[in-house]
């Protein structure tokens, strides 16, 4: 299980920062196998991330299971082409999935290799989190032993 610290979402923020302007994307969501969103970087004009990702975790997801169906072990990215603004989704080894929101000023080869080289940039500051744990850090889990709701 990874461990969330302040330095370890600094570090994520510059990635995604990072691609946002390379690949003079929209908008960069970091959201989990569920949708539910760990970081983003976006410009003022999108208010609906939350809808975005979720949609595109559930979309993505689904043609994994498509991608079995058919003999492939996994798509690792998809691309969704529009006329205005397109979506470029990659998965991450550490399951953890990258939806890049552009427009027509992107090229869709650049979005893939720089969406290719955050995720290893991601998936490598993992690795490094995960052998060199911090003290100031917070573990997200529900404890199952827990009641959430009591009758009294």
């Amino acid at each position: 299980m990874q461990k969330l610290t302040p330095q370890l979402g600094k570090k994520i923020d510059e990635i995604l920062l990072n691609l946002v302007v390379r690949a003079k994307a929209e908008a960069v969501l970091l959201c989990d196998r569920g949708g539910n969103i760990v970081a983003q970087n976006t410009t003022e004009r999108y208010h609906q991330e939350d809808n975005i990702a979720a949609l595109a975790a559930g979309s993505f997801y689904a043609t994994r299971e498509l991608a079995r169906l058919i003999g492939e072990p996994v798509f690792r990215y998809i691309f969704h082409r529009g006329e205005k603004t397109s979506l470029y989704m990659q998965t991450t080894s550490i399951d953890m999935l990258v939806v890049v929101v552009f427009g027509k000023d992107s090229n869709p080869g650049l979005v893939k290799l720089y969406g290719d080289e955050a995720c290893a940039a991601l998936e490598e500051l993992c690795a490094q989190n995960a052998a060199s744990p911090e003290e100031h850090s917070e573990t997200l889990e529900l404890d199952s032993t827990k009641t959430m709701f009591r009758r009294k």
